[in-house]
């Protein structure tokens, strides 16, 4: 019996993201997967037992990465407002390179059942450092924010709007536009 290697599972993970990146889940079959990854169909199955299992793997490496990006860019010498800006940098960079984890994230949402999503770290670890941001922003003076709460949600959700339906190439200063409107209102 082969060993299980973690390079193994990445390459197939990196096949798997290459395919639905260009295709729809119902359009991929395993043999696809195998013939992306380089390898037989027994060792596609050894290491994901479905293409359900792997599209979760698929999320939880995607929430890892975008949870790793959204630390680092708060960490940010600055203050708040700099802070958000580098925050919305950071999804906006993270999800230009991995656009097909929005559509992951909506199957998977839809496919599950009683198992856990693994997209849900990324969701709560952004909605806390931006809940964060906003309170440290008003406790220090730098902005106003009658209801961080409602703001964050506010920000988050006009950001994925951003991603999916704005222009492209981004518009320059795209970030701190996003972070004005928000914190300062449209018509600023």
């Amino acid at each position: 019996m082969r060993t299980k290697t973690p390079q193994l599972a990445q390459r197939i993970l990196d096949a798997a993201t290459t395919l639905f990146a260009s295709r729809r889940f119902h359009e991929v079959r395993m043999d696809d997967l195998a013939a992306e990854a380089e390898v037989s169909k027994g060792t596609l199955y050894s290491y994901f037992h479905d293409k359900e299992e792997l599209y979760l793997a698929l999320l939880a490496r995607g929430s890892v990465n975008l949870v790793r990006a959204l630390e680092e860019a708060v960490s940010v010498p600055g203050g708040a407002r700099a802070k958000l800006v580098a925050f919305v940098d950071a999804v906006i960079v993270f999800f230009d390179r991995e656009p097909h984890l929005f559509d992951l994230i909506q199957v998977v949402e839809v496919l599950r059942r009683s198992r856990e999503f693994p997209w849900q770290e990324a969701r709560d670890v952004a909605a806390r450092l931006v809940h964060q941001l906003l309170e440290e922003g008003r406790q220090r003076g730098e902005f106003r924010v009658a209801d961080p709460d409602l703001a964050a949600l506010m920000l988050l959700g006009g950001l994925r709007s951003v991603l999916r339906f704005g222009k492209r190439p981004r518009p320059r200063r795209l970030a701190a536009r996003v972070v004005d409107s928000i914190l300062d209102g449209a018509s600023a």
